[in-house]
C-alpha cells in the first residue's frame, strides 16, 4: 500500500532520451512531451529493500520506443517497448535487493 502522507519526491523531466532516477531523491520520475526514444536507465545511489518508484511516461503526441536498464524486471506484468501516442503511462516498481532488480508489478495505461 503507497501512503499517501508521506510528502513525494518527484523529479521532473521534458523529454530526455536517458532517464535516470536517483533512489536518494526520487519516488516519483515524470517525464513530459517525450521527443525521442527513451532509455530508463537504472536508479543512481542506493536502495533499501522494497523501496517504491514509480515512473509516469507521457510522449510529444509521436508514439515513442522505451527500453530499460538491466535492473528492470517484469514480474505478473509486461514492459512496454514504445508509449501510445499522447496517453499517460505508469510503471510501478518495488526495489528486490536480493536479486538487486527493481521488479516492475504495475503498468497502467490511460485508456
Amino acid at each position: 500500500i503507497w501512503n499517501s502522507e508521506i510528502k513525494k519526491r518527484i523529479q521532473t523531466v521534458e523529454s530526455s532520451a536517458t532517464v535516470t532516477a536517483d533512489w536518494d531523491a526520487n519516488d516519483q520520475v515524470i517525464i513530459t512531451a517525450q521527443a525521442a526514444a527513451l532509455t530508463l536507465a537504472n536508479p543512481s545511489n542506493s536502495a533499501t529493500e522494497g523501496q517504491r518508484m514509480v515512473f509516469r511516461i507521457k510522449d510529444n503526441a509521436t508514439a515513442r520506443a522505451i527500453t530499460y536498464g538491466a535492473q528492470f524486471r517484469a514480474i505478473g506484468v509486461t514492459l512496454p517497448t514504445t508509449t501510445v501516442i499522447s496517453k499517460t503511462l505508469y510503471l510501478g516498481g518495488i526495489w528486490n535487493e536480493t536479486d538487486t532488480k527493481l521488479d516492475i508489478v504495475a503498468v497502467a495505461q490511460e485508456a
